[in-house]
């Protein structure tokens, strides 16, 4: 069990902000839809002009915090937004210095070079992505195949030395050391968002971490897509509604 939302209704969330608020945005199902293949995913130009006025008007205390590479997420948003953490807390950029809490692991190349020669020869049905300091196994094209991949994932896991994280549709494989709770604590620590209530926004169980580190620190967490079992205390429908809370907030 995740935490004490379990299974409740929870109502949509207070207004953004942007005097008080830390923001840190999911990106795949929370900003964006997903698309069968991520990098056919883009942001449309409102969206991105939402989101660099929101990080003016809020003095940059916005983030973005994704499974995605910070390359890859700026591919998405054009660059709309400064600061990133990406691969769940291994990257995080800050102005135009990008940090990395681990260096090039070869367990992770090795990984890498395994799956794609199960995919190769046919006995695994996924799109492989190489993040560098992460691998992840998409099954989006063919959900009947995710036992497979979960059974796939766990044996090349288990020769490398490496974690599972599970998302929607996806298996990543990691080194462990790090979670998108990092992530939000990294940021917190420094201006521009120190001193400010954190306000986490995220779709997929991955999210989690974020959730329960905001809420350690006295913020609150809002889950978007259908109830579940949740950390989170609001919850809105979709990347629309997220849109329009965002927008509201910024017109307030």
């Amino acid at each position: 069990m995740l935490q004490q939302n379990e299974r409740t209704t929870l109502a949509p969330p207070p207004p953004l902000d942007v005097r008080r608020h830390a923001l840190f945005l999911d990106l795949d199902g929370t900003l964006v839809d997903f698309a069968v293949n991520p990098e056919q995913v883009v942001a449309s130009e409102e969206l991105r002009l939402l989101l660099a006025t929101l990080s003016r008007e809020m003095t940059g205390a916005v983030a973005l915090i994704t499974g995605r590479t910070i390359a890859s997420a700026d591919a998405v948003l054009a660059g709309a937004l400064v600061h990133i953490s990406g691969i769940h807390g291994v990257e995080r950029r800050t102005g135009e210095t990008i940090e990395r809490s681990i260096g090039d692991d070869a367990r992770i190349k090795a990984a890498l070079e395994e799956a794609r020669a199960l995919t190769a020869k046919g006995a695994l049905q996924v799109d492989v992505e190489d993040k560098g300091l992460a691998l992840a196994l998409h099954y989006r094209r063919a959900p009947e195949f995710a036992d497979v991949a979960r059974r796939a994932a766990a044996d090349i896991a288990q020769r490398h030395g490496l974690s599972i994280l599970e998302g929607k549709m996806v298996i990543e494989l990691t080194l462990g050391q790090r979670s998108k709770a990092d992530a939000v604590l990294d940021f917190m620590a420094a201006p521009p968002f120190a001193s400010r209530k954190p306000v986490a926004v995220g779709d997929d169980v991955t999210d989690e971490d974020a959730f329960r580190a905001v809420a350690a620190l006295g913020g609150q967490s809002i889950l978007v897509g259908a109830p579940r079992d949740t950390a989170a205390a609001y919850r809105l429908p979709d990347t629309r509604a997220v849109f329009a809370w965002l927008k509201a907030g910024l017109a307030s």
